[in-house]
């Protein structure tokens, strides 16, 4: 399998490697001596990726996968890690086959580093030579400010810019500030200080069709199946639902990928199980249940022995300055507000303390979840970030220790998650003020890269399901202009999709990727972007028909059974149903017949399915669906207050259908999923939910000084627990070790 699809975005990330804020840049470890430990944890996680139609999945039908948790120094830092995605082990090209993952990961263990054996002087002789020398810098210039205070007999918590002893104070300060910020610059704001080390792997399962009638065919009678984190599902229900009682024709490929090799025995075993056999064979397969047990027998990574640093007598006497942080805050503020000044450098001292005990103002992130939680993302929105990449696997420079891991054994081993803490979290005299405001999001285009991938997979798979169906060429409206065929439509979506995956990373690619649309597959992504609601029919469209019977209004829906039949076209009863749009209560359509939109190059709408091409009529009791011929397909407008698609001459209403509606243990949904969205997309709404949760709660500046006991000296020995940490990962954090 192409490494690009195995993509890990901590890949070469280890125990000492420092991180910067906002770019979430890892670079190699600063750490020389052996200080961490390896506790053994025995944990897998299972997943489905790819693409169904038929089956619904936190990970099916995506191009991108976020991360769990974030890292930021800032409120708007944090925002921006939650919004990076990575390509993963995902298909975003839709084609005339089906190509279905079965992922899993592995947990063996959690190194970390052992603080509560270590005091501030072992930490710093732990490090190479250029991270310590320019730590003792900033600690030199820490402890001369402190000298300083006590000459003037200052207090620092009660500093006055008015003073004039401040003035005499403030080159001391600022030197201290000065090469505080330096240090960050060189050595980033973070360093990894834990790691979950594990192995992935799985199944790559492909299956086309040699039947036209039955590649990418509609399925409006097939099974549909919700399917939870790591559940059984069989073969045939990705591919068609398991409508289909004849798979002679299907063709099946296998192949398996594995990342860290202590997997690799499992995933072979896991391969046999489904490697050169028929599809006829594969069907009822339930392609999780009949892997092995994905434990890692090796155990744990080996690393070498905890040695306790030796520090030198120069670095114990600079340490042991610090008798304590009564006026670490002082530091803190004092950092904050140079960064505060840079922005308005008519705020005085008072006027910075006095805002930064107002509430967070956090509305631009607000704003961005109901966006998210609505599919509401403009993806043509022009912005001044494209030459931003917010992207974790790209941003990181996966350099390996060369000094740590020669005497480990991590080679067979992958790293599934980290955890930072910052600089000024391990060391006090690092003090930093962090700003929690969110009146801006930076990254948007991170963002909209993750639509667009997910709109191009929707519209491939939404066109090659026209032209499954019988709806081969749309006419113009000029009619001196060539037919358009849909599966060219399709094709030029997939290729779209797939040029964005595998150059993911790039700069500008974005309005690269629109540009490549051209006109006609341009003006149809442009119509899709402007209705926005349209993402919001993930399980396609519901259409209610309105009637009047004796005198009272009676709402109808398309039922599976037929009327009527000719080889172009096909009429189905319509039936009552219960579907109010106030209520909500989606669950109404799960036994209907549902359709789909269709954009023209013209821009007219049309609704398809479940067979044989557009909607051409409807009367109070009958539909009919038809291929393109002398009758017209029926016209429908979008409307962006109902969010929904209408044609008021025949009484048509179409919703979209969200996921939730077949979620119901009870619900026995029929049809195809259309839209995997950004809305569906857990680990992105979680992500964000988490972000809202944290600061909502916090006054507008945080200072690290806050995560420090006063009476702290450099004499103390860490406490784990109140080292802070933040967490990013590949899976769920692990929270009962560090």
């Amino acid at each position: 399998m192409d490494a690009k699809q195995i993509l890990n975005p901590l890949f070469g990330v280890t125990i000492g490697s420092t991180v910067t804020s906002g770019t979430t840049k890892f670079k190699a470890s600063v750490l020389t001596q052996p200080v961490s430990k390896m506790v053994s944890q025995v944990e897998h996680q299972k997943s489905m990726s790819g693409e169904s139609s038929y089956v619904y999945s936190d990970k099916m039908n995506q191009g991108s996968f976020g991360l769990c948790g974030a890292y930021g120094i800032s409120g708007v830092s944090q925002v921006k890690s939650s919004l990076s995605a990575y390509v993963g082990n995902s298909s975003a090209t839709a084609t005339k086959s089906i190509t279905v993952s079965y992922n899993t990961q592995s947990v063996a263990g959690v190194e970390y580093i052992d603080f509560q054996s270590l005091t501030a002087s072992d930490f710093l002789a732990s490090l190479d030579d250029a991270t310590r020398q320019n730590a003792l810098g900033v600690l030199d210039a820490f402890n001369d400010v402190v000298k300083e205070t006590a000459k003037l007999d200052l207090d620092l918590n009660k500093l006055d810019e008015n003073d004039s002893r401040f003035f005499e104070l403030k080159p001391y300060l600022q030197k201290w500030i000065d090469l505080s910020q330096r240090f960050c610059t060189n050595f980033g704001d973070g360093i990894v200080v834990g790691v979950t080390w594990g192995a992935m792997g799985g199944i790559i399962m492909e299956m086309t069709s040699g039947s036209e009638s039955e590649t990418w065919k509609y399925g409006g009678k097939a099974d549909f199946s919700y399917a939870s984190v790591g559940s059984s599902v069989a073969v045939k229900s990705t591919y068609d639902g398991g409508t289909s009682n004849n798979y002679a024709n299907v063709t099946v490929s296998c192949n398996s990928y594995v990342s860290g090799s202590v997997l690799t025995t499992q995933i072979d075993k896991w391969f046999e199980q489904v490697s050169n056999k028929t599809f006829e064979q594969l069907a009822d397969v339930k392609v999780m249940a009949v892997a092995p047990n994905m434990t890692i027998n090796q155990g744990p990574p080996t690393i070498p022995d905890f040695v306790k640093p030796k520090p030198s007598e120069g670095i114990s006497s600079k340490v042991s300055e610090i008798k304590d942080l009564d006026g670490l805050k002082a530091f803190a503020t004092a950092s904050a507000f140079d960064q505060a000044k840079k922005l308005n450098p008519e705020l005085t001292l008072k006027e910075f303390i006095a805002e930064s005990e107002q509430p967070a103002n956090i509305d631009a992130l607000e704003e961005l979840q109901d966006d998210v939680n609505d599919n509401n993302i403009n993806v043509l929105e022009p912005n001044d970030e494209l030459h931003q990449n917010l992207l974790l696997a790209s941003k990181s420079e996966r350099l390996l220790s060369q000094n740590v891991s020669t005497n480990a054994n991590l080679a067979d081993y992958v790293p599934l998650g980290v955890w930072i803490s910052n600089w000024a979290d391990i060391f006090p005299w690092m003090a930093q003020g962090y700003l929690n405001n969110v009146e801006y999001i930076e990254g948007s285009e991170e963002i909209r890269k993750r639509v667009l991938l997910q709109d191009l997979q929707t519209l491939a798979r939404l066109y090659l399901t026209a032209d499954a169906s019988g709806i081969k060429k749309i006419k113009r409206l000029n009619r001196s202009l060539p037919d358009v065929k849909t599966y060219d439509i399709a094709n030029g979506f997939s290729n779209a999709a797939g040029e964005l995956q595998n150059n993911y990373h790039k700069d500008n690619i974005l309005s690269s990727i629109i540009q490549s649309l051209g006109t006609i597959i341009g003006d149809i992504y442009k119509f899709w972007n402007e209705n926005t609601f349209l993402r919001n029919a993930e399980l396609a469209l519901g259409l209610i028909h309105e009637v009047k019977e004796n005198g009272q209004l009676v709402t109808k829906s398309v039922s599976d059974v037929s009327s009527n039949e000719s080889a172009d076209s096909k009429s189905y009863k319509l039936v009552p149903n219960l579907f109010e749009a106030a209520s909500g209560n989606y669950e109404q359509f799960a036994s209907t017949l549902k359709v789909l939109p269709l954009i023209t190059p013209d821009k007219e709408l049309w609704a398809f399915g479940p067979e044989k091409g557009g909607l051409v009529s409807i009367y109070d009791h009958e539909i009919t669906f038809s291929k393109p011929s002398l009758a017209k397909f029926i016209k429908f407008e979008a409307n962006k207050d109902t969010k929904t698609l209408t044609n008021r001459d025949f009484n048509i209403t179409l919703y979209p259908i969200p996921y939730s509606a077949a979620a119901g243990e009870h619900v026995a949904w029929k049809g195809i999923s259309l839209s995997t969205n950004i809305r569906a997309e857990k680990s992105l709404t979680g992500s964000l939910a988490q972000m809202d949760t944290q600061l909502s709660g916090l006054k507008e500046w945080s200072f690290s000084s806050d995560n420090w006991d006063k009476s702290w000296n450099g004499e103390s020995y860490y406490v784990q627990k109140k080292v802070k940490k933040h967490y990013i990962g590949l899976i769920d954090e692990i929270s009962n070790v560090i």
